[in-house]
């Protein structure tokens, strides 16, 4: 088959992969019959039980062996040639994608591990200042080795994060023990200037409602924007129950955020990737002295 052809099927054969109830009503949590029957799912052994989201990412999750996640590619976004690039160099220490394989024979598919999310990661491995900055880190050391692709991911959040806790390394040994991986780039692009020259675009939807109503905006700041308010997420699991949220966390969040102006040029309201990794690289080396600090200024004006 040529790549015309291939490319004219797998376009018109895209998702929603949809599953149907016996009446058929969709099923929005079904596993449609031809992924049930795919070839690839029983060369595998891989039975997919569930949608995590409808038509398009599915899930078999198991206690006793290897859990993963199968999800049919949209050919008429970057996903597929973003994935292609972030795999090919998926030994980078820099490179918070998750391991997987794109299946080729028919249309597109990605497999990849079944992981954790960001809050099971929290509350499992514990709640100290150094795990808060650990996460932290590794999410901006994602997102900087992303630009230096000319890569913006576009909907950092929650739901795009997750992370391998350590009994998923038993089942998934290419995956790193307490390591966080960024996922889905469906509406991420591929860009031809990189961060510092690239002006604004139109934002694609996004999970992470625009401050102040705006749909404009410099796409690698975006993404910093956006991890400024994942990291205010991070820390209200962190701080449920009381706990106290270290001053430098809060106010380094409060950083990326940022104060937007609108600018339609390169962004200049909060720092660049690379410059958030450096400066959070400061911030974990000199954390027992600023715990200390932080500690006498507490015992000092009991607040």
């Amino acid at each position: 088959m040529s790549d015309a052809t291939y490319t004219v099927k797998t376009l018109s054969d895209g998702p929603p992969w949809t599953a149907y109830n016996e009446d058929g009503s969709v099923h929005f949590g079904g596993v449609p019959d031809r992924l049930l029957k795919h070839p690839e799912m029983h060369r595998r052994g891989i039975t997919l039980t569930v949608a995590l989201k409808p038509g398009v990412v599915f899930c078999a999750e198991h206690l006793d062996k290897p859990s993963f996640v199968v999800k049919v590619f949209d050919l008429n976004t970057e996903e597929l040639q973003i994935y292609e690039r972030l795999l090919a160099d998926i030994r980078s220490p820099r490179n918070h994608t998750v391991p997987g394989e794109i299946y080729r024979d028919g249309h597109p598919l990605l497999i990849m591990p079944s992981l954790n999310d960001l809050t099971t990661l929290q509350l499992s491995a514990g709640r100290s200042p150094d795990r808060l900055l650990d996460i932290f880190y590794q999410l901006v050391e994602g997102v900087e080795y992303l630009h230096a692709l000319h890569i913006a991911h576009l909907d950092l959040c929650h739901g795009n994060v997750v992370a391998a806790l350590p009994y998923v390394v038993l089942f998934h040994p290419e995956v790193r023990s307490l390591r966080v991986y960024v996922i889905d780039f469906n509406t991420s692009k591929q860009l031809t200037l990189g961060p510092g020259v690239q002006p604004a675009i139109t934002l694609p939807p996004t999970q992470v409602p625009p401050p102040n109503g705006l749909r404009h905006f410099d796409p690698y700041s975006w993404d910093v924007y956006c991890l400024g308010r994942l990291f205010q997420d991070v820390m209200q699991t962190y701080s449920y129950d009381g706990k106290r949220v270290p001053w430098v966390a809060q106010y380094y969040a409060h950083w990326l955020v940022g104060s937007e102006r609108g600018c339609r040029s390169v962004c200049c309201c909060r720092p660049s990737a690379r410059t958030a990794r450096q400066v959070l690289s400061v911030i974990r080396l000199l954390a027992p002295l600023i715990a200390l600090c932080e500690r006498f200024y507490l015992t000092l004006w009991g607040r």
